[in-house]
């Protein structure tokens, strides 16, 4: 059975695939406009969007076997700065907020949520938030009294030793008791693990 599709169709099945890879990415986009070029309203084999970079405004995909260029026009909401964020400054409702802004090429990932994460760099007062601005937050700071445990067999042996570094859950750090330096890692409790 053979189904008849209109030409327009076709260039509407491209805008959808295109669509589809940027919503993926950003659920907060609102495209109006994907402007295609270089397209010769045949029908569809196949459409490659493995092409597509979505921190860019424009690209090529593959239709068949011919590239396609397109570009697209769309507003993103994304987390801004309300107030001068500081190193180490957790990112909440109380410094940022939601702002829509024109969509444009991204050189890292704009914020489009709150996080558990804390500001690697200081953020001005209206900025965008990126994720490069962003590290893990810490669950030990360098001077904390960590409890190490330590396994051998059937013992369980734990003590007390001061941290050397910052560290996150999965993180291997140094660690001193009296003159003695461990390197431990840091489990999700937050106790050193020899």
């Amino acid at each position: 059975m053979w189904i008849f599709v209109p030409i327009f169709l076709f260039a509407g099945l491209i805008e959808q695939n295109i669509s589809k890879v940027y919503k993926k990415t950003y659920p907060t986009i609102k495209i109006d406009k994907i402007i295609i070029k270089n397209y010769k309203n045949k029908p569809i084999k196949y459409i490659d969007t493995s092409y597509i970079n979505p921190k860019r405004v424009s690209g090529t995909l593959r239709v068949n076997s011919n590239f396609i260029f397109y570009k697209i026009d769309a507003t993103i909401k994304v987390l801004k700065s309300t107030t001068d964020i500081k190193k180490d400054e957790a990112i909440t409702s109380s410094n940022s907020e939601l702002s829509s802004i024109k969509f444009k090429n991204f050189y890292s990932y704009p914020l489009i949520h709150h996080t558990n994460k804390v500001a690697k760099i200081y953020i001005p007062k209206n900025r965008v938030i990126y994720e490069y601005m962003l590290k893990d937050k810490s669950l030990i700071k360098k001077g904390d009294i960590v409890d190490i445990i330590s396994k051998s067999g059937g013992i369980e042996v734990i003590f007390r030793a001061i941290a050397l570094e910052n560290a996150k859950a999965g993180d291997s750090i140094k660690v001193k008791k009296g003159k003695d330096i461990f390197v431990v890692k840091i489990d999700k409790n937050g106790n050193g693990r020899l």
